[in-house]
């Protein structure tokens, strides 16, 4: 499978997705009142933008209509429901500039998901809700495909994120970090920035060293994730390399079947 060889992919003008758009544009309006979404934060005041985005945000995770959409976007892409299993589904808010840096869900630094699932058969998919520019979207670093990185994963716990954020007030950044984090300095100049439009899926594996851009436009960046497992792949050993992930947990019981919601735990066991 390419993606389990390090390629990425892009896949465009999917019609659930611009339904999707649709749907968490009409949210995001009725949530800051009208102002447009991508410059609102400028005319709130921070904590005012925090806590009207955060509460969009947790209607949309609550949505079964938003979730149901993606799944048509990842059929449209090709993956087979029947056998694949998801984590969540968030929607992510990157603020520009640095006034906004505690919010939940708003920049994330280099990391690969696999650190945190140790689960080397996952994929990431991603899309924009408004239009992206290099300098407000997501990076993936080639070069660290092959290359490992030192980093905290024999040390990282998840069940210490979820006690600091029962600790946190809604809509803030827990102070434990929700993944593993690199311990070593990452080489910018590998950066590829990923500029795809609205209507357009990218996928890649979860090994990939990735993360946000450093948001320096003028525009709050809007844009959809999940994580996905397909259980063939699983039992065919189809996985991306582990060239640096010390974790010994395997994440299993972050998965649920699209189709039967049952946990992916239990088809492993």
């Amino acid at each position: 499978m390419l993606l389990f060889g390090g390629d990425a992919l892009i896949q465009t003008d999917i019609s659930a997705m611009h339904q999707l758009i649709t749907w968490t544009s009409s949210l995001l309006d009725d949530a800051l009142t009208n102002l447009e979404p991508t410059t609102a934060q400028a005319q709130l005041h921070p904590d005012t933008f925090i806590k009207l985005t955060s509460a969009a945000q947790l209607s949309f995770c609550k949505s079964e209509h938003a979730k149901a959409l993606f799944f048509e976007a990842l059929a449209e892409c090709g993956v087979d429901l029947s056998t694949t299993y998801y984590d969540h589904f968030p929607l992510r808010i990157v603020p520009y500039g640095t006034t906004h840096g505690g919010a939940r869900n708003s920049f994330i630094g280099h990391h690969r998901d696999t650190w945190g699932s140790n689960i080397h058969s996952q994929i990431n998919w991603w899309a924009p809700i408004y239009e992206l520019e290099a300098s407000r979207t997501i990076a993936i670093y080639p070069r660290y495909w092959t290359e490992p990185r030192a980093n905290d994963t024999e040390e990282w716990r998840f069940e210490k994120h979820l006690e600091s954020r029962r600790d946190t007030p809604a809509g803030l950044k827990a102070p434990y970090p929700s993944a593993p984090s690199p311990l070593a300095t990452v080489d910018e100049a590998d950066a590829v920035k990923v500029v795809l439009q609205p209507g357009d899926v990218l996928s890649f594996s979860s090994a990939h060293l990735h993360g946000s851009v450093p948001n320096t436009s003028h525009q709050t960046r809007y844009s959809v994730e999940m994580r996905t497992i397909n259980q063939a792949d699983l039992i065919a050993g189809r996985a991306a390399p582990n060239i640096d992930n010390r974790g010994t947990e395997r994440m299993y019981r972050w998965f649920k079947g699209i189709v039967d919601k049952q946990s992916l735990e239990t088809k492993i066991s």
